[in-house]
């Protein structure tokens, strides 16, 4: 069940709904209204029952190109036959600003704008080893 409780400020108010299940750690969230925090609420607390809900915290905390490091240091791109490119396209991926992108918000502005820089010293068929290399990537089960 929800606890709603009521923080009250110099000139107003929020409120802060909390849900708590065995099994599941606590969600917290602050709203402006009492009836907002209500429904968002119920709302994942119906996630919980059905089992939809799903836990973003700690990938909201990595980045690419933590991911790219972990996929290297586990050696996961020795096992294919063209491990060496792939740690030299590893190399220049890092280089890029889309390797600070958080992978929750990697989107296809990120990858035009690395196309943009890479396309400046790389051909088109090129680009497209270095696409296919990172949708590899991020197929791989991580864990």
């Amino acid at each position: 069940m929800a606890y709603i409780r009521r923080r009250k400020f110099r000139f107003k108010a929020s409120y802060i709904a909390q849900v708590k299940r065995k099994g599941f750690k606590t969600i917290v969230k602050s709203f402006d209204t009492k009836t907002q925090a209500q429904k968002w609420a119920r709302g994942i607390e119906r996630k919980l029952d059905t089992g939809d809900f799903s836990d973003y915290t700690e990938a909201s905390k990595l980045t690419f190109g933590d991911l790219l490091l972990r996929y290297r240091v586990e050696n996961k791109h020795k096992a294919k036959k063209d491990w060496k490119n792939e740690g030299y396209k590893i190399d220049i991926i890092l280089k890029d600003t889309i390797a600070d992108t958080n992978c929750l918000r990697l989107s296809t502005k990120h990858l035009t704008e690395f196309r943009e820089g890479l396309l400046m010293s790389v051909s088109g068929s090129t680009f497209n080893k270095y696409l296919s290399f990172m949708s590899s990537f991020l197929s791989t089960p991580k864990f």
